[in-house]
């Protein structure tokens, strides 16, 4: 039986898992702040969550366009989409 994986290389199949691996740790960050309201957008929060480095602290900033996040051990940024 094949596996839709089959046919691609090493370095392929590492893309793809840090790809799911960053989409995870996003998940994780947005879900912390699910439960925001309107007086805390614009403010600093730090959460943990599995980052794609491992178990960390991440510094948050939720605006309105997205949030943006910057990891405390890895120092991987990035932004959430709104």
């Amino acid at each position: 039986m094949a596996n839709e994986f089959d046919g691609y290389s090493e370095y392929e199949l590492e893309f793809f898992r840090a790809i799911d691996r960053n989409t995870m740790a996003e998940q994780a960050i947005h879900n912390a702040l699910l439960d925001i309201n309107d007086d805390q957008y614009y403010t600093l929060f730090e959460v943990e969550v599995e980052h794609t480095c491992g178990w960390a602290r991440v510094q948050v900033f939720p605006e309105r366009a997205g949030t943006l996040y910057r990891c405390l051990n890895c120092g991987m940024a990035g932004i959430i989409g709104g």
